[in-house]
């Protein structure tokens, strides 16, 4: 991906969870909607979609992200030369649970109280973890298979499929009423915006390494 438009979704995404934030902050129609749509679901939400959303819960979950991980960790290590795509992954799905984590202590947000389809968890609401960690980790190995395919098409076919199923997974806390929609909006933003930022990094290491390479081939080079 071009740095430029890698850096644009970035101050995108920012500028979206920081909207976001100061909203809930101030308190004003951002936060109504919140709680009249929470109530909604509360009494209206179909059971049918509620149990259409607990697979999709579930994977957005830290063991279900954990197993995605660690299957395609796994995968990406018998590609010959590409060990260091391993170390992007564990960047972007560890590095993303901590953060969001840290946010999560510093707006201390209470989960709906209007009634849940599933245990309410015990962490605060404000972002939502399975929005912010399925977008980083399942966009990261987007990423990586469109860079292994050949066709424009089925690269942009992989990164949809990850786009739609991190929005899948974000849907489904709000249809079991376990975050409010600005949590998982905030969450996909967060998630959006740490991949870049991994990106960023590791595109930059890329070409520090690249540039070391070429000064030691250049050193080893016989002279004429």
């Amino acid at each position: 991906m071009k740095r430029g438009l890698l850096a644009g979704v970035l101050a995108a995404a920012v500028a979206v969870f920081v909207w976001l934030a100061a909203a809930y902050v101030d308190g004003g129609s951002v936060v109504s909607f919140d709680v009249r749509t929470a109530e909604w679901v509360a009494r209206e939400m179909p059971g049918w979609a509620e149990w259409a959303a607990r697979p999709f819960t579930w994977v957005g979950g830290w063991a279900g992200l954990t197993a995605v991980g660690l299957l395609a960790a796994l995968l990406l290590r018998l590609v010959p030369r590409r060990l260091h795509d391993v170390s992007f992954l564990l960047l972007t799905g560890v590095g993303v649970g901590v953060l969001t984590a840290v946010l999560k202590s510093v707006f201390e947000r209470a989960r709906p109280d209007e009634g849940s389809a599933i245990p309410l968890p015990h962490s605060y609401s404000f972002p939502s973890g399975h929005a912010s960690g399925s977008v980083a980790l399942l966009g990261g190995i987007a990423v990586l298979v469109a860079e292994r395919l050949p066709r424009r098409r089925d690269r942009i076919l992989a990164l949809a499929a990850a786009a739609a199923l991190a929005g899948c997974i974000a849907a489904s806390r709000v249809i079991l009423n376990v975050h409010y929609v600005s949590d998982v909006i905030a969450g996909y933003a967060l998630g959006v915006a740490w991949l870049c930022l991994c990106l960023l990094v590791r595109d930059a290491v890329r070409a520090q390494v690249s540039r070391a390479a070429e000064s030691r081939d250049m050193r080893a080079a016989p002279e004429p």
